[in-house]
Protein backbone atom coordinates (compact mmCIF):
# COMPACT_ATOMS: atom_id res chain seq x y z
CA UNK A 1 0.00 0.00 0.00
CA UNK A 2 1.22 3.23 -0.97
CA UNK A 3 1.00 5.78 1.68
CA UNK A 4 -1.49 8.89 1.59
CA UNK A 5 1.49 11.54 1.31
CA UNK A 6 0.49 15.00 0.93
CA UNK A 7 1.75 15.84 -2.59
CA UNK A 8 0.54 15.15 -5.96
CA UNK A 9 2.53 14.59 -8.96
CA UNK A 10 2.50 18.22 -10.20
CA UNK A 11 3.48 19.22 -6.74
CA UNK A 12 6.54 17.57 -6.90
CA UNK A 13 7.58 18.72 -10.16
CA UNK A 14 7.23 22.04 -9.77
CA UNK A 15 9.79 21.86 -6.79
CA UNK A 16 11.87 19.21 -8.66
CA UNK A 17 12.33 21.08 -11.65
CA UNK A 18 13.14 24.51 -9.12
CA UNK A 19 15.77 22.42 -7.19
CA UNK A 20 17.14 21.62 -10.64
CA UNK A 21 17.43 25.01 -11.98
CA UNK A 22 18.87 26.09 -9.33
CA UNK A 23 21.60 23.53 -9.84
CA UNK A 24 22.03 24.64 -13.23
CA UNK A 25 21.77 28.17 -12.01
CA UNK A 26 24.56 28.53 -9.21
CA UNK A 27 26.57 25.65 -9.86
CA UNK A 28 27.37 25.62 -13.85
CA UNK A 29 30.69 24.95 -13.58
CA UNK A 30 29.68 21.29 -11.39
CA UNK A 31 27.90 20.17 -14.84
CA UNK A 32 30.78 21.63 -17.40
CA UNK A 33 33.63 20.14 -15.47
CA UNK A 34 32.24 16.86 -15.58
CA UNK A 35 33.00 16.14 -11.51
CA UNK A 36 32.17 13.25 -9.91
CA UNK A 37 28.02 12.05 -10.05
CA UNK A 38 28.00 12.21 -6.13
CA UNK A 39 29.75 15.76 -6.09
CA UNK A 40 26.43 17.06 -8.43
CA UNK A 41 23.99 14.84 -6.42
CA UNK A 42 24.73 16.41 -2.89
CA UNK A 43 24.60 19.79 -4.51
CA UNK A 44 21.41 19.30 -6.13
CA UNK A 45 19.95 17.58 -2.64
CA UNK A 46 20.40 20.87 -0.87
CA UNK A 47 18.47 22.66 -3.79
CA UNK A 48 16.11 19.75 -2.78
CA UNK A 49 15.93 20.56 0.88
CA UNK A 50 15.10 23.94 0.46
CA UNK A 51 12.06 22.75 -2.24
CA UNK A 52 10.74 20.22 0.48
CA UNK A 53 11.51 21.79 3.83
CA UNK A 54 9.32 19.76 5.55
CA UNK A 55 11.27 16.45 4.71
CA UNK A 56 14.52 14.78 5.16
CA UNK A 57 16.72 14.83 2.25
CA UNK A 58 19.60 12.57 2.45
CA UNK A 59 21.97 10.94 -0.78
CA UNK A 60 23.64 7.50 -0.39
CA UNK A 61 21.21 6.86 2.64
CA UNK A 62 21.76 3.26 3.79
CA UNK A 63 19.42 3.17 6.68
CA UNK A 64 15.89 1.47 7.31
CA UNK A 65 14.99 2.57 10.74
CA UNK A 66 17.82 0.67 12.85
CA UNK A 67 18.56 -1.65 9.52
CA UNK A 68 20.56 -1.64 7.35
CA UNK A 69 18.53 -0.60 3.95
CA UNK A 70 18.70 -3.77 1.74
CA UNK A 71 17.12 -4.71 -1.78
CA UNK A 72 17.04 -7.50 -4.00
CA UNK A 73 18.41 -6.86 -7.11
CA UNK A 74 20.02 -8.80 -9.68
CA UNK A 75 23.33 -10.16 -8.18
CA UNK A 76 22.96 -6.55 -6.14
CA UNK A 77 23.51 -6.99 -2.42
CA UNK A 78 23.95 -3.95 0.27
CA UNK A 79 26.95 -4.47 2.26
CA UNK A 80 27.12 -2.19 5.41
CA UNK A 81 31.00 -1.70 5.43
CA UNK A 82 30.41 -0.67 1.60
CA UNK A 83 33.18 2.27 0.90
CA UNK A 84 33.45 1.82 -2.85
CA UNK A 85 29.40 2.27 -3.34
CA UNK A 86 29.58 -0.49 -5.31
CA UNK A 87 25.97 -1.97 -3.87
CA UNK A 88 22.19 -0.24 -4.43
CA UNK A 89 22.14 3.13 -2.16
CA UNK A 90 19.79 5.52 -3.87
CA UNK A 91 21.62 9.06 -5.18
CA UNK A 92 19.34 10.78 -3.35
CA UNK A 93 15.73 10.50 -1.26
CA UNK A 94 12.97 12.64 0.01
CA UNK A 95 11.91 10.88 3.21
CA UNK A 96 11.11 11.32 6.89
CA UNK A 97 13.83 9.43 8.75
CA UNK A 98 13.45 6.66 11.34
CA UNK A 99 8.97 6.42 9.73
CA UNK A 100 7.79 4.67 6.63
CA UNK A 101 7.06 8.02 4.73
CA UNK A 102 9.20 7.75 1.56
CA UNK A 103 8.00 10.11 -0.91
CA UNK A 104 10.71 10.21 -4.19
CA UNK A 105 13.70 8.40 -4.73
CA UNK A 106 15.95 9.86 -7.53
CA UNK A 107 18.58 8.30 -9.44
CA UNK A 108 21.01 10.82 -11.36
CA UNK A 109 22.94 10.03 -14.67
CA UNK A 110 25.61 12.08 -15.96
CA UNK A 111 25.00 11.98 -19.52
CA UNK A 112 28.88 11.21 -19.83
CA UNK A 113 27.84 8.41 -17.78
CA UNK A 114 26.49 5.32 -19.58
CA UNK A 115 24.34 2.70 -19.46
CA UNK A 116 21.23 3.79 -17.27
CA UNK A 117 19.77 0.34 -17.05
CA UNK A 118 20.63 -0.58 -13.16
CA UNK A 119 19.29 2.72 -12.18
CA UNK A 120 15.99 2.64 -13.45
CA UNK A 121 15.63 -1.19 -11.51
CA UNK A 122 16.61 0.33 -8.32
CA UNK A 123 14.32 2.84 -8.77
CA UNK A 124 11.57 0.47 -9.37
CA UNK A 125 12.70 -1.87 -6.93
CA UNK A 126 12.52 1.10 -4.10
CA UNK A 127 9.00 2.32 -5.48
CA UNK A 128 7.98 -1.62 -5.46
CA UNK A 129 9.76 -3.13 -2.53
CA UNK A 130 7.10 -3.04 0.72
CA UNK A 131 9.76 -2.41 2.29
CA UNK A 132 9.99 1.00 1.32
CA UNK A 133 7.31 2.01 -0.64
CA UNK A 134 8.61 5.52 -2.19
CA UNK A 135 5.76 7.32 -3.48
CA UNK A 136 7.64 8.58 -6.52
CA UNK A 137 10.57 7.85 -8.59
CA UNK A 138 12.80 10.21 -10.68
CA UNK A 139 15.40 9.44 -13.21
CA UNK A 140 17.46 12.38 -13.93
CA UNK A 141 20.06 12.90 -16.66
CA UNK A 142 22.18 15.40 -15.98
CA UNK A 143 24.06 17.16 -19.02
CA UNK A 144 23.28 19.99 -21.40
CA UNK A 145 20.18 20.66 -22.51
CA UNK A 146 19.73 18.55 -25.54
CA UNK A 147 21.00 15.63 -23.41
CA UNK A 148 18.65 15.94 -20.44
CA UNK A 149 16.36 13.54 -19.57
CA UNK A 150 13.39 13.68 -16.58
CA UNK A 151 11.45 11.07 -16.02
CA UNK A 152 9.04 10.09 -12.97
CA UNK A 153 7.73 6.43 -12.06
CA UNK A 154 5.06 5.27 -9.89
CA UNK A 155 3.97 1.64 -8.93
CA UNK A 156 6.96 0.61 -10.76
CA UNK A 157 6.86 2.53 -13.80
CA UNK A 158 6.80 5.67 -16.41
CA UNK A 159 4.30 7.18 -15.97
CA UNK A 160 5.54 11.07 -17.15
CA UNK A 161 8.21 12.57 -18.92
CA UNK A 162 9.12 15.85 -17.46
CA UNK A 163 11.74 16.33 -20.07
CA UNK A 164 10.34 18.89 -22.27
CA UNK A 165 9.27 21.08 -18.84
CA UNK A 166 12.85 20.36 -17.27
CA UNK A 167 14.57 22.16 -20.81
CA UNK A 168 11.72 25.15 -20.92
CA UNK A 169 12.49 26.13 -17.22
CA UNK A 170 16.53 25.98 -17.46
CA UNK A 171 15.85 28.12 -21.16
CA UNK A 172 13.99 30.23 -18.93
CA UNK A 173 16.75 31.27 -16.90
CA UNK A 174 18.70 31.73 -19.44
CA UNK A 175 20.85 28.19 -19.60
CA UNK A 176 22.29 27.37 -22.73
CA UNK A 177 24.04 24.13 -21.91
CA UNK A 178 27.65 23.59 -22.65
Amino acid sequence: MILDLPYQSEVVKQRVIAAIARLYRHDPQLLEADVNERTITHKLAEYFQDEFPEWHVDCEYNRRGDQVKRLRLGDWRTRPDDMEAKTVFPDIIVHRRGTDYNLVVIEVKKSSGGEETKDLEKLQAFIEDPAYRYQFGLFLRIGPLDDLELRLFTHGKQVENWTEDLQQALGAIGYGGW
